[in-house]
């Protein structure tokens, strides 16, 4: 009998062992399924721009912005950073944007004339003082934007850079002095700029401007002091004409349906990211200012201002064009008058 009680209890304990051996191994399938369900899935974005990795939108924008989204998506987002041209030339950006050869497109809407017609409200002459002005009046243009230039794409930001100047490869004192110099456009505005000053435009990508300084294509060109340094203009360069007239339109867009692949919940997380951009990328290109004249003043590049005689000529030639964008925008079909309304009161409120 007692025999029989002890086998009995040996059986049990047996019994007892093994299901708590196919317990912990049911628990450890469930441990592991859990993970395999919370394996994180990147999403891996190509960004494009035409800046060097030198440039200091790269090095103090665009690089902490990818590293935040990788962060805060948790892995989930990655965007790799393609800078100098290094997936598509600056005019083919947009089409690569769009087609979807490329994710996100950092460019001058300048590069593909015509295409963006309202986006070239930034290059208004003397709208703007200052970068963080010209990049927070672009934040309340962004509705009206996102509709009519870019509908095929997701607009993630749209900005300028620090006021423009004119460069040139030698001294001059009036307006006068303009006429016949060959002087590269940033955009369509200047187009007609320098046609009124009499001088001759030159198309061509800011990536392209040193040679084309250097090998004389170019007498000289509108362009922010920024550049002087960033793009080290102040070698091809030996006077600057300070005007403030402009600030040179940015925009970055994305692929619409690679956007959708973005959960909600990241796509959140990357706008609350780009709601930083106006402020972030004004105060930037401003603080640039003054290092970019020091640096060219200690390379010989001279400083000089119009008169307030040949300013008066300067404005008589160049502020009729903005009725004439309207114009050409109210021709087009775009609101040119509504647009200007908003521009010119964001521009004054920002002051």
């Amino acid at each position: 009998m007692f025999r029989k009680e002890k086998s009995r209890m040996s059986i049990l304990i047996i019994i007892m062992i093994i299901i708590s051996m196919l317990a912990g191994c049911s628990s450890g399938t469930a441990d592991e399924s859990v993970e395999t369900g919370d394996q994180v899935e990147t999403i891996t974005l190509n960004l494009n721009h035409f800046m060097s990795p030198m440039h200091p939108v790269h090095a103090q924008i665009l690089e902490p912005f990818a590293n935040e989204v990788l962060d805060k998506t948790e892995g989930r987002v990655e965007i790799v950073i393609h800078p100098s041209n290094g997936l598509a030339a600056p005019p083919d950006t947009m089409d690569a944007v769009e087609s979807g050869v490329i994710d996100i497109g950092f460019v001058l809407p300048a590069y593909t004339p015509g295409r963006f017609k309202l986006s070239t409200f930034l290059e208004f002459p003397f709208m703007f003082e200052s970068a963080l002005q010209a990049n927070m009046t672009a934040k309340d243009m962004y509705d009206v934007l996102q509709e009519h230039d870019y509908k095929t794409m997701k607009l993630l930001w749209f900005g300028g850079t620090d006021i423009g100047d004119i460069f040139l490869k030698k001294s001059i004192s009036t307006v006068d002095e303009l006429s016949g110099l060959k002087l590269r456009s940033p955009g369509p505005i200047y187009n007609d700029v320098i046609k009124e000053l009499g001088a001759v435009e030159v198309s061509l990508p800011v990536s392209d401007l040193y040679d084309a300084l250097d090998r004389g294509i170019c007498d000289g060109t509108f362009m922010a002091i920024t550049a002087l340094s960033s793009f080290k203009l102040n070698e091809v360069t030996s006077d600057i004409v300070q005007v403030d007239m402009y600030s040179t339109p940015l925009v970055m867009t994305m692929n619409k349906d690679s956007w959708n692949k973005i959960s909600e919940a990241d796509q959140m997380i990357m706008e609350e990211l780009l709601a930083q951009f106006p402020e972030k990328i004004g105060m930037l290109y401003d603080s640039e200012v003054e290092g970019a004249i020091q640096a060219a003043k200690d390379k010989g590049v001279n400083f000089s201002e119009f008169s307030d005689e040949e300013m008066a000529k300067f404005h008589d030639l160049v502020d009729p064009l903005v009725d004439k964008w309207i114009a050409d925008m109210e021709a087009a079909g775009l609101p040119g008058e509504e647009t200007y309304e908003l521009v010119k009161n964001s521009a004054a409120k920002y002051k």
